[in-house]
């Protein structure tokens, strides 16, 4: 009856520490630091062993069965270091002669121990060397290899008698300790699949950080490269605007000079060349603000704007572009319409001049209509084009507010422009 008891709890203790390992590694384990948790495992499965040989069944003549060797079983499944393995093998190995004191048992049972612990250690870096082998394959392993390994111990350094142990001990304690190793190594499984989601999910927190770094890095280095690409865009605009003032200057008075004479091909050559001149001139500073917006230096000028002058000097500049297309083009200012207001004029002129450009150079026939009033839901003043030209797809109505974008390459070949305009 006294075997039985004993026997019943032995296994009621490392049941125990199992259940209480699995339970403490979900709800507190996990959420510590790596330190922390491979410490506290470490702790727990040295003190299962030591109690495990506490409440070994002893046997006739002296041996004691007991399943200190499960302990380090299950090391070899949960624990990556082959160091903290050998640490549980080293531990047990010491706790041993807490158990009867310094006797030939326990120094026989202390290097048994010791020779489990090192097995073990060489079991894990086996099975990092091996990582699709299944976790039935690696418990397999781990538990034939450590209970004949600690069968051949105790044969080798056992204090009985090595054919007495092999002939009346082994047969009946080798397939014991196989069996109910297989029995906690099932209790287990559910621990050792949360171990893998936590290695898994921390693996993939590292990675996820690696690659959030590489973005950042990758962030910074396009900054960088839009900077430089919006630095080279307004050093170059400003070296060309420089000469090309000059043409549009010296274009303006050979007209002027050769204005007076009937049928000249000077002027006319003057005139394109001034055209042309302007034409490019307007391209570049839509260039030049395109790149002071990217860098973040477009300068808002506050002040009173005359709704007259911004659109009496726009409808000059467009009537004769107009006119040769033999459109129609008119200014409306309704009489709700305030004669001044606060805005910057010369980004509201040239927000205006796109729109004029635009709503001529896509119109064929008909008429361009500029109209100034205020909408009296919102209570904004508005400038709205209004053309008869060939109009934009729903489907294309914001892509061509997008920078260097036109509706499609047709428009595109046929009407020319840089899709700056918008």
């Amino acid at each position: 009856m006294n075997f039985y008891i004993t026997f019943f709890t032995n296994l009621s203790i490392l049941i125990t520490c199992a259940y209480l390992s699995n339970i403490l590694y979900k709800n507190f384990l996990n959420r510590t630091s790596s330190i922390m948790k491979n410490s506290l495992l470490i702790v727990t499965f040295i003190l299962s062993g030591w109690l495990a040989m506490m409440v070994g069944v002893e046997l006739g003549k002296g041996p004691v069965f007991d399943l200190r060797s499960v302990p380090i079983i299950f090391a070899t499944l949960i624990f990556r270091n082959p160091r903290h393995v050998l640490i549980i093998g080293l531990g047990i190995s010491a706790s041993r002669y807490f158990v009867n004191g310094i006797t030939p048992n326990s120094l026989t049972g202390s290097i048994n121990i010791a020779i489990m612990g090192l097995v073990a250690a060489g079991l894990v870096i086996l099975y990092e060397q091996r990582p699709l082998w299944s976790y039935r394959m690696k418990a397999t392993i781990s538990l034939l290899t450590i209970n004949v390994v600690q069968v051949t111990g105790i044969a080798i350094f056992g204090a009985l008698s090595r054919e007495f142990y092999l002939k009346e001990i082994m047969p009946y304690t080798l397939p014991l300790s196989i069996l109910l190793g297989a029995f906690f190594l099932f209790i287990i499984n559910d621990f050792y699949k949360e171990q893998l989601r936590s290695d898994e999910l921390r693996n993939n927190n590292l990675l996820l950080m690696e690659q959030t770094k590489e973005l950042e890095d990758k962030a910074i280095q396009i900054m960088k490269s839009s900077k430089y690409k919006s630095d080279f865009l307004s050093n170059m605009s400003h070296e060309l605007r420089t000469p090309l003032n000059s043409i549009i200057v010296l274009s303006e008075l050979i007209r002027e000079n050769t204005a007076s004479k009937e049928h000249n091909e000077n002027f006319e050559y003057a005139d394109m060349i001034n055209s042309s001149s302007n034409e490019l001139l307007r391209t570049i500073n839509d260039i030049l603000d395109l790149s002071k917006m990217e860098a973040g230096k477009m300068d808002i000028n506050w002040g009173e704007v005359s709704v007259e002058d911004v659109t009496e000097l726009v409808y000059h500049e467009f009537f004769q572009m107009a006119e040769k297309k033999q459109l129609s083009f008119e200014v409306i200012i309704e009489e709700e319409a305030p004669q001044m207001l606060v805005s910057d004029g010369q980004r509201l002129s040239q927000i205006i001049r796109n729109l004029l450009n635009n709503a001529i150079k896509f119109t064929d026939q008909g008429g361009v209509t500029l109209r100034v009033y205020k909408d009296q839901l919102t209570d904004c003043i508005v400038f709205a084009v209004k053309d008869t030209g060939i109009g934009i797809d729903e489907e294309n109505q914001q892509r061509v507010f997008d920078t260097f974008s036109q509706e499609d390459s047709t428009i595109q070949r046929k009407y020319e422009g840089t899709g700056l305009g918008l």
